[in-house]
C-alpha cells in the first residue's frame, strides 16, 4: 500500500508529509483548500504529465516522494529489468525544475519517466472527475470489458501476435509487388543502383585510406623537401654524409681492438647503426620515387572520394558497408522471381487471415460470454447505488464474414455500453443518456467490480461524489468502504456520509499571512473529526455535532457487520 507521501514546493504546499493507513483514508476540507493539489502531486510522482506551473513560486524545484510497502510481487519484473534491488520498501520520487527537467528515481536509482509511469500504473488507480469522460468514450468500453475476464487477455495476446504476422506478410506482398508497371520500374531502378555500386567497387576501409592519402598528397612539397634533405645528409653530401662518417668511425674504432676489446664492441654497435640508417636511406629513396609525388595522384584521389560521397548521398552510409547493395540484390531477386514468391506470400497471407479470423471469432465469443456476467454484475451494483430501474447492456455489432470484417490487434469486435435508466425506455448509448450523477455511480460500480477481481493495490477517488446526495451518498460510502476491505482506498470528498466511513480522516486547510498562502494536512482525532463531519453536513451546532457522531457510530456498525 501507499504508506507515506512527501510533497515539497507544489503550488500552495511548501512541505507536507502524510502517513496513510490501510483501509479507507478520507481527505476533506473547504473548497480551494488544496485537495486537488495533493492529487496532482500523486499524479506527478506516478509519472503523469507535469506542468511547470505546479512549482511553488520562487522555489528552485518541486519534489514528490511516494513510499510503498508490500508491492514487490506486482512490480518485480520492472525492478529486475532496471537492475533495482528488491527491498521491503519501494520509494518513487520525482523532481521537477522550472526549466522542465525531470529527475525520476526508484529506490534512489535514476530511471526514465516511462519506467516511473509503468510502476505507477501498477501501484495506484486514480479515479478523478475527468475519468467520467473516459467512461462516456466508447473506445474505452472494450478495455473495461476485457479486464473483467483474465482469459480474454490471454486470447487477445494470441490475436495480436497473429495480426502482426498477417500485417507483415500483407505489407511485404504489397510493397514488393504492385502493378506490373510498378514492378518493372522498380526492377529498372534496382538494376541501375546495383550496377552503379558494383562499378564503383569500393573496398573495405577505402574511404579512410583515401582521406589519409589525400592528406599526404596535400603535404607533398613539404615531404619531398624533408626527404631530399634527409637523404642528402645520410648519403649524398659531398663534403659530409652521415653514412660515410659512420663508416670512418667504425674503421678507426676497429683499429684499436688489439688495445682494448671494448673498442671492438663500440665499432660493432656503430656498424649496426650504419646498416640501420642505410635501410632508412633506402626507404627515403623509395618514397621519393613513389607515385605519391605523381602530379595526377591528388586529382585521382579527390575524384575517388567524390564518387564515394555521391554514393553515400544517394544510398546512405550503408553503401560503404555493402548493406545497401545486399538489400537491393535481395529485393531484385524477389522481384525477378515475383510470380513464384507472389504465390507463396499470397498463400501465407490467406492462411494467416483464416487463422486470425478464427481466433478473432473465438475472442468475440469469449467477450460475449463475459459480457453476460458483466451486465449482471453492473446491474447489481447499480441497484445498490439507487438505480434499480436501470438496465445495463454491452452492445456488440454482428459478426461479419471473413471478407467483410476489419481486423485489428483487438480482434474484430466493436463494443459499446448501453443503458436504460427507466423501465420501459429502450437502451441507448451511455454517452447519450447518463447524467453526471449517474455516470459517477456507473463508474463506482465498475470500480467495485474491478476491486473484486484483484489487481492494483491502491485506489484513489477524487470527488467521486459529484452529483449525488442523500441515501445514494450513504450507499456510495458503503461501497467505498467495501472496496477498502481488499485494497487501500484514498478518497477526496465533500460528503459527510463518505467521511464518516473513513478508517483515517485528514483535514486539508490553508493559511495565509501578509506574504504567502500555504496548504496543510492534519490527521483528525475523534473530536476534530466530529467537527469536520458536522461542517460537511452543514451544521456545526451541538445538534450538528450530535448528528455527526451518530453518523460515525452507524459507520462503525456497518464496518463491524460487514
Amino acid at each position: 500500500m501507499l504508506d507515506k507521501l512527501i510533497i515539497r514546493n507544489i503550488a500552495l504546499i511548501e512541505e507536507l508529509e502524510v502517513e496513510l493507513s490501510d483501509g479507507m483514508n478520507v481527505l476533506s476540507g473547504e473548497t480551494g483548500a488544496g485537495k486537488s493539489i495533493i492529487i496532482d502531486s500523486v499524479n506527478l510522482v506516478l509519472g503523469e504529465r507535469a506542468d511547470r506551473e505546479l512549482i511553488r513560486t520562487g522555489a528552485p524545484k518541486a519534489v514528490v516522494e511516494a513510499w510503498f510497502s508490500g508491492v514487490n510481487e506486482c512490480v518485480a519484473d520492472i525492478l529486475d529489468a532496471q537492475e533495482i534491488e528488491i527491498s521491503p520498501e519501494l520509494v518513487l520520487s520525482r523532481e521537477l525544475s522550472p526549466n522542465g527537467k525531470n529527475v525520476c528515481r526508484v529506490n534512489g536509482t535514476l530511471v526514465t519517466l516511462a519506467v516511473l509511469k509503468d510502476l505507477g500504473d501498477r501501484l495506484v488507480d486514480i479515479h478523478g472527475q475527468h475519468e467520467h469522460q473516459s467512461l462516456l468514450n466508447e473506445k474505452n468500453h472494450m478495455v473495461m470489458l476485457d479486464g473483467f475476464d483474465a482469459r480474454i487477455g490471454d486470447m487477445k495476446t494470441r490475436v495480436a501476435q497473429t495480426f502482426e504476422s498477417y500485417s507483415e506478410v500483407k505489407k511485404r506482398r504489397r510493397s514488393l509487388f504492385g502493378s506490373d508497371g510498378e514492378r518493372e520500374r522498380r526492377i529498372d531502378v534496382l538494376k541501375y543502383q546495383i550496377n552503379e555500386i558494383r562499378m564503383a567497387n569500393i573496398a573495405d576501409n577505402e574511404e579512410e585510406e583515401l582521406i589519409a592519402q589525400k592528406a599526404r598528397l596535400n603535404a607533398a612539397e613539404r615531404i619531398m623537401e624533408a626527404l631530399s634533405a634527409s637523404y642528402a645528409a645520410l648519403y649524398e653530401n659531398d663534403s659530409f654524409s652521415v653514412l660515410s662518417a659512420l663508416k670512418d668511425v667504425t674503421r678507426r674504432l676497429s683499429s684499436l681492438g688489439d688495445v682494448d676489446e671494448r673498442y671492438e664492441q663500440m665499432a660493432a654497435r656503430v656498424d649496426e647503426a650504419y646498416y640501420t640508417l642505410e635501410e632508412v636511406s633506402a626507404s627515403i629513396r623509395g618514397d621519393m620515387d613513389d607515385e605519391l609525388f605523381d602530379a595526377d595522384a591528388l586529382e585521382r584521389v579527390e575524384e575517388r572520394l567524390a564518387l564515394i560521397a555521391s554514393l553515400k548521398r544517394k544510398y546512405g552510409d550503408a553503401t560503404i558497408s555493402g548493406a545497401f547493395l545486399a538489400k537491393a540484390e535481395r529485393e531484385l531477386s524477389d522481384l525477378e522471381s515475383s510470380a513464384e514468391l507472389l504465390e507463396q506470400l499470397g498463400a501465407k497471407e490467406e492462411a494467416l487471415k483464416k487463422e486470425l479470423y478464427a481466433q478473432s471469432v473465438e475472442l468475440s465469443h469469449m467477450r460475449r460470454e463475459a459480457a453476460a456476467v458483466f451486465e449482471q454484475r453492473v446491474a447489481g451494483q447499480l441497484a445498490d447505488l439507487g438505480m434499480a430501474s436501470a438496465a445495463f447492456f454491452v452492445n456488440f455489432e454482428a459478426l461479419a464474414g471473413i471478407d467483410d470484417c476489419v481486423f485489428s490487434r483487438n480482434g474484430i469486435d466493436t463494443v459499446e455500453f448501453y443503458i436504460s435508466t427507466n423501465r420501459g425506455e429502450p437502451p441507448k448509448p451511455l454517452r447519450k443518456v447518463a447524467s453526471g450523477g449517474e455516470v459517477s455511480r456507473i463508474m463506482l460500480a465498475l470500480k467495485n467490480i474491478a476491486a473484486d477481481k484483484g489487481g492494483i493495490p491502491t485506489m484513489i477517488f477524487d470527488e467521486i461524489d459529484t452529483g449525488i446526495s442523500g441515501h445514494i451518498a450513504q450507499v456510495v460510502a458503503e461501497k467505498l468502504q467495501s472496496i477498502s476491505r481488499g485494497r487501500q482506498v484514498v478518497c477526496v470528498t465533500h460528503l459527510p456520509q463518505i467521511a464518516s466511513m473513513a478508517d483515517r480522516h485528514f483535514l486539508v486547510s490553508k493559511k495565509s499571512d501578509e506574504k504567502t498562502t500555504r496548504t496543510f494536512l492534519l490527521p483528525l482525532g475523534p473530536d476534530m473529526r466530529i467537527e469536520e463531519i458536522a461542517r460537511l453536513a452543514g451544521g456545526e451546532s451541538q445538534a450538528g455535532k450530535a448528528h455527526a457522531l451518530d453518523m460515525i457510530k452507524k459507520a462503525e456498525e456497518f464496518k463491524n457487520v460487514n
